[in-house]
């Protein structure tokens, strides 16, 4: 393991046990072993850090959520509980809802990382589900109404669940014991739009 990862490695540590803005680059320097000065050869600050971080985030979003909704289904059902239940077990991961408990609370001090959170967590599903939906209607699949509202509706419940989970004492299992109700959603939103 190199040094930076090693610093990656116990700031994730650190940023998680003692909150992100109650580290120190002294701190992390020392955590690894190495003079104070010698950490900024790896990271120039702890944004620097915070922003691997998110990357590592949207990467692993990339690689196992994004594939989820270029497969095909025989039936709408499937394809809403196969995307959502999945996406709600990746969050709930340990190593995932750990980095998303890190960078969730300093979206409100960095307009820069608010703004990567908004795209990767709102506005790319949101716009992956209206693509989906006005499909559905385009084929007379869906009741017709604007697939962006539509789409909206739909995660909005999701996303809501997310941001109760990372406030919740409860959080590790949070979705878990929410499994029901995710699916009573779904069908709730099938049965409302009669989709076939």
């Amino acid at each position: 393991m190199t040094t930076k990862e090693l610093i990656y490695k116990n700031a994730v540590l650190l940023f998680k046990k003692e909150g992100f803005q109650n580290v120190g680059m002294r701190e992390l320097a020392k955590s690894v072993g190495i003079k104070a000065s010698s950490i900024y050869n790896h990271y120039k600050s702890k944004d620097e850090i915070l922003f691997d971080i998110l990357s590592t985030l949207i990467n692993k979003i990339k690689e196992e959520i994004y594939p989820l909704f270029k497969e095909s289904y025989s039936n709408p059902k499937e394809f809403l509980i196969n995307t959502s239940i999945k996406t709600n077990n990746f969050f709930e991961r340990p190593e995932i809802f750990t980095l998303t408990k890190i960078i969730i609370p300093e979206q409100f001090n960095n307009p820069k990382l608010k703004e990567s959170l908004l795209l990767e967590f709102i506005v790319k599903p949101r716009g992956a589900y209206t693509y989906y939906f006005k499909s559905l209607m385009n084929k007379g699949l869906m009741t017709k109404t604007d697939p962006n509202l539509a789409a909206k509706m739909y995660h909005s419940f999701f996303v809501y669940h997310f941001y109760e989970m990372n406030l919740s004492n409860d959080n590790e299992t949070y979705f878990t014991n929410h499994k029901d109700l995710f699916i009573n959603h779904i069908e709730l939103f099938i049965d409302y739009f009669t989709i076939k």
